[in-house]
């Protein structure tokens, strides 16, 4: 018997042993394992100048914030991505796999080491980075956004002084306060009379709203938090006119004290004219089919959109959805001539704090005979927690938030065979 336990005992010794060597080799590191994670998925928001309000892009920032990143991914509100993957995969998801998510919850358990650093570029070359841009566009002078508690949405007229048309291959909106510039809207003016509304208040008495000037593009660029610039594949560009306008339409956040933006738009110029040029394509309220937009007060309301018929084959590049704080769900598809469906995105929990546009991997054709269609639910009830205002009241078309919008932004281009094989 005392032979048998003393064998018994031996064997413990060396089953711990073994298991302590296992649990060595599987001790977790920020260095070895968790910062590959956090520079490929968090750093290209969370770093200086960008849309989150904390940087993560050193061991002390992920440290101090480590319990708070283990909740925000295991609860998938981190990194935020509406669409449905199944529905519809797109080039600039960010979406965590499990084994990530498990790999970030067991470094927090195993007590957050941090291992010895690995020789990696700069940070800001790991993220997402650009070129330097080759015009940049500033306000024609900084902005005071009235610190009165109050939403504000003004018009900025910002003169290129180009001397000769330019062809545009990506562009970006470079807010000059993050925090409290809610989005942007570009349009491009070749008039020139728009000039005198700038930085006047949507509402105002404006050329803007009264004139019956025709815009060269009524949406030439949208920018909202979370949005990277927008680039477009070798070959393709929008076209920029000579001596044209960008005429910004910016929101802003409520704010309780006087501050100050100085935004800026960034192009990226391509020296050779372009094969095709992106066009741009706006499901908007005026296509609803159910219409008018209005969800009555401890109402839900769904509407529906779609395009007329598709006179020639087209390739999307990417879509951009836009609805306000009684969006609960959005889905947009198109069905062919012979009746194939054509999924383009779906979004089951709408978030109108962070909206983007859709970058498909490849361009995506839609064939000749086609329709469009887009679908949202609206909740206008006491349950809907992002609902504005309590109890609720009857809401309607209009560009402030608490009004409601529905619309589908695409850009594309004419149909060329391998236009399948584009990487975007």
């Amino acid at each position: 018997m005392q032979i048998k336990i003393s064998g018994i005992l031996t064997c413990l010794t060396l089953l711990t042993a073994s298991l302590s060597a296992v649990a060595q080799e599987e001790a977790l590191t920020y260095h070895k394992d968790i910062e590959p994670i956090i520079i490929k998925n968090c750093v290209p928001c969370h770093r200086q100048g960008q849309a989150a309000p904390f940087p993560l892009t050193s061991f002390q920032d992920v440290i101090k914030r480590a319990d708070f990143i283990k909740h925000a991914v295991e609860t998938r509100y981190m990194p935020p991505w509406f669409a449905d993957p199944e529905f519809r995969s797109f080039k600039n998801e960010r979406i965590l796999n499990q084994e990530d998510i498990d790999k970030i919850s067991a470094w927090v358990a195993q007590g957050k080491k941090r291992g010895t650093p690995v020789d990696r570029p700069a940070l800001d070359n790991l993220a997402e980075s650009y070129p330097e841009p080759d015009l940049v566009v500033p306000m024609n002078k900084p902005f005071t956004i009235p610190g009165d508690n109050q939403e504000h949405f003004r018009v900025f007229v910002m003169p290129t002084d180009l001397e000769k048309e330019v062809y545009v291959k990506g562009i970006d909106y470079l807010p000059g306060n993050r925090r409290y510039t809610h989005h942007s809207r570009m349009m491009i003016d070749t008039t020139n009379t728009i000039r005198e509304d700038d930085g006047i208040e949507i509402g105002e008495e404006s050329v803007f709203e009264n004139s019956t000037i025709t815009l060269y593009d009524y949406f030439y660029h949208g920018w909202v938090p979370g949005n990277f610039p927008v680039m477009y594949p070798e070959g393709i560009a929008k076209k920029l006119p000579a001596g044209s306008d960008l005429v910004m339409n910016v929101h802003y956040s409520p704010t309780p004290v006087d501050e100050t933006d100085n935004a800026r738009v960034a192009f990226y110029l391509s020296d050779e004219k372009p094969e095709r040029f992106a066009k741009t394509y706006i499901l908007k309220e005026s296509d609803i089919t159910n219409g008018p937009l209005i969800i009555p007060a401890g109402s839900k309301q769904t509407f529906y959109m779609r395009s007329p018929v598709i006179r020639k084959d087209i390739s999307l590049i990417n879509l951009l959805p836009h609805m306000h704080l009684l969006g609960k769900s959005f889905r947009a598809f198109a069905i062919t001539p012979d009746s194939e469906v054509i999924p383009l995105l779906k979004i089951d929990d709408w978030d109108f704090n962070w909206q983007m546009t859709y970058q498909f991997h490849k361009m995506l054709r839609i064939p000749k005979g086609s329709v469009i269609y887009a679908e949202a639910t609206f909740d206008n009830t006491e349950e809907n927690p992002r609902n504005p205002s309590y109890p609720p009241v009857d809401v309607g078309y209009g560009w402030g938030t608490k009004d409601e919008m529905f619309e589908l932004i695409m850009q594309y281009v004419p149909y060329q065979e391998g236009d399948e094989d584009i990487e975007l």
